[in-house]
């Protein structure tokens, strides 16, 4: 039976997480086209959850399942530059396992934002406990295209140079860590379009690469994320969000192809 400790645990993680991290980047994407006002913030606080018994053990008994992610962000614009950070939480459980969490935070500069060519800064931390992904941390710069912007949609791309540490675990081995530490180029195209007075979408694409030397070959991953929201009010939305991610050499035995959909609200400050 599913414990009940567990419920009560996600339950308070998950409102905790509303103040300790920063959501999606689309919710804040769409902030950077708010015409040229200066000296401002903008955020956002989302929450989905989700419960089931549709799932079986081995032995026919019923499985149980419960599952929070919470999101927000926050972004200050001033007279020339902009100053986002972003992050997102999750908390799973099943009435066989522990909780499990993933998260990460995300921090970028975009200098000079209002020209056509502007130039930017990003750190990232991240974990996967499920995958056994114990940290990610990167950091790098890259320039900014501004390839089409009106007030009802915008088609932004960028391309940089980072650094991406990682540690992992490898699944059945207690002292299997591998670290990996490369160079890679990181690459984005991030679009925004609003489809009616109250129906709002979003995406934004990533490719990333770099060569491996130790092991004589590039990795490549490719991550996508597509966001709808419908607006109830000036405050408060319905939000859906889908993500993928593949990755063409994982560095333990793991998907290389991984996917979350998401359905929640969505608080505007």
């Amino acid at each position: 039976m599913f414990s009940m400790r567990y419920f009560f645990a996600a339950t308070l993680l998950s409102f905790l997480a509303i103040n300790i991290c920063f959501g999606q980047i689309l919710n804040v994407e769409k902030n950077r086209v708010k015409g040229d006002s200066a000296n401002y913030f903008l955020g956002t606080i989302g929450l989905s959850f989700n419960a089931n018994n549709q799932s079986l053990t081995d032995n026919g008994t019923e499985k149980s399942f419960v599952g929070f992610s919470a999101n927000s962000d926050v972004a200050y614009f001033s007279t020339y530059h902009s100053f986002l950070l972003v992050g997102q939480l999750q908390y799973t459980a099943t009435s066989e396992t522990a909780i499990n969490s993933a998260g990460y935070g995300h921090f970028r500069i975009n200098w000079l934002r209002k020209n056509v060519i502007s130039y930017e800064n990003f750190v990232q931390i991240q974990y996967d406990q499920g995958r056994g992904m114990r940290s990610r941390q990167l950091g790098g710069g890259g320039v900014r295209f501004r390839i089409y912007r009106e007030e009802k949609s915008s088609l932004f791309a960028g391309t940089g140079i980072m650094r991406e540490r990682e540690e992992w675990e490898r699944p059945g081995e207690e002292d299997g860590l591998v670290e990996l530490s490369l160079w890679k180029s990181s690459s984005y195209v991030t679009s925004r379009l609003q489809l009616r007075e109250n129906i709002a979408f979003g995406s934004i694409v990533y490719f990333q690469t770099g060569y491996d030397p130790d092991r004589d070959f590039f990795r490549h991953r490719v991550s996508a994320d597509v966001n709808i929201l419908v607006n109830l009010t000036s405050k408060l939305a319905l939000q859906t969000s889908a993500s993928i991610t593949y990755e063409n050499r994982p560095v333990v035995p793991i998907p290389k192809f991984v996917y979350r959909v998401t359905n929640g609200i969505q608080l505007n400050f």
